[in-house]
């Protein structure tokens, strides 16, 4: 069951934390990033702990390395590993990616996990299975599955990248000060995803049917679709520019009373098709340009359907453990129940006829 239909609206809208239930922690690289400062709040922390069994103890210290190092990637702004491969900047990500299986994992002290990802080179996750303590990581990696993980660019030639891994583990929810009514631990991964419904500016949608198709968004051009989100938004809308990060962004949107900061790229119907990730420029690049934006959620809008890979790669630029976003794609048939719930479809048809539109 899809969360749309596991969760309601006001559930989807809890504000929950995302971490990482770590099974893998590379100690000693770790306090070499902390540094003594950040390993002395860490020591004392680890001063604090009651009288554990050893195994216990040992659970304790892996969580205490890895909230520590969330909190650096946190305030010192490390990317998920698609935006470093995109962009080619920085040594070090926080993300939540799939690995391929690794059949060695039970024979072998060094063993490579292959990245699952779409990229010209092979990325490779060079580690040794002695700094894995949870059983169930080890019979994941062997499988292959999805992972939150904290790593090191180690180094890169024509044919792979090869990353050092720091913390690896399962994405995690925590409360935090909220208090849902829903079980939180069945939606580590899929959770922050919004839907158009969940917004109290788009609330009139609920009145409004799914269509059975998005044949009518192929008259809408993306300047109208824009204009009539400017409007229910109550903002102005500028025209584009080659240098945009989005294509529209506001500072008007709210989530059950919450006020978000929104960064929405737009597609309108020039190629009227189901989007693929060739719609997004080459390595996604306006993937990255979006999520470069000063949003705390990302919106993806198109007047077709939206296919799952570039669900899934909004997903990876928009959730990391230190700093989740939400994210939010728009089909052409929500497009449509948009503009029908405005009573504004006449109109964006009308400015998608003018010249130049």
């Amino acid at each position: 069951m899809s969360i749309r239909d596991a969760l309601t609206s006001d559930q989807r809208a809890t504000p929950l934390v995302h971490t990482i239930d770590p099974g893998f922690v590379h100690h000693r690289k770790i306090e070499t990033i902390l540094g003594p400062s950040n390993m002395g709040v860490v020591d004392e922390r680890i001063k604090s702990l009651p009288d554990l069994p050893e195994w216990q103890q040992r659970v304790r210290i892996d969580h205490i390395y890895t909230q520590a190092l969330l909190i650096v990637c946190n305030k010192t702004g490390i990317r998920p590993l698609r935006d470093i491969l995109a962009t080619r900047t920085g040594h070090m990500f926080c993300s939540t990616e799939r690995l391929l299986p690794c059949p060695d994992i039970f024979d072998k002290e060094r063993v490579v996990s292959l990245w699952a990802g779409d990229y010209p080179q092979q990325v490779e996750f060079h580690y040794s299975t002695r700094h894995i303590a949870s059983d169930t990581l080890r019979s994941r990696l062997y499988s292959g599955e999805i992972f939150s993980i904290i790593a090191l660019l180690h180094s890169a030639d024509d044919n792979k990248i090869v990353v050092d891994p720091l913390v690896m583990g399962f994405p995690w929810l925590e409360a935090g000060e909220a208090k849902p009514d829903f079980d939180i631990m069945w939606f580590g991964y899929d959770f922050f995803e919004n839907f158009i419904e969940d917004f109290d500016e788009f609330s009139k949608v609920n009145d409004i049917p799914v269509p059975s198709n998005s044949e009518p968004m192929k008259n809408i051009s993306e300047l109208a679709f824009k204009k009539c989100l400017a409007k229910i938004l109550g903002d102005s809308s500028n025209k584009d520019w080659g240098g945009e990060t989005s294509d529209y962004y506001s500072a008007h949107l709210h989530m059950k009373g919450q006020r978000f900061k929104a960064a929405f790229l737009l597609k309108g119907p020039h190629d009227f098709r189901p989007m693929s990730l060739n719609h997004l420029g080459k390595n996604n690049d306006q993937i990255v340009r979006l999520s470069h934006e000063p949003a705390n959620i990302l919106f993806v809008q198109h007047c077709h359907d939206i296919s799952s890979p570039v669900r899934e790669t909004l997903r990876a630029f928009a959730v990391q453990p230190s700093n989740p976003r939400r994210f939010c794609l728009i089909d052409g048939r929500d497009s449509l129940r948009l503009l029908y719930a405005y009573n504004l479809y006449d109109e964006a048809l009308s400015i998608s006829r003018e010249k130049n539109a």
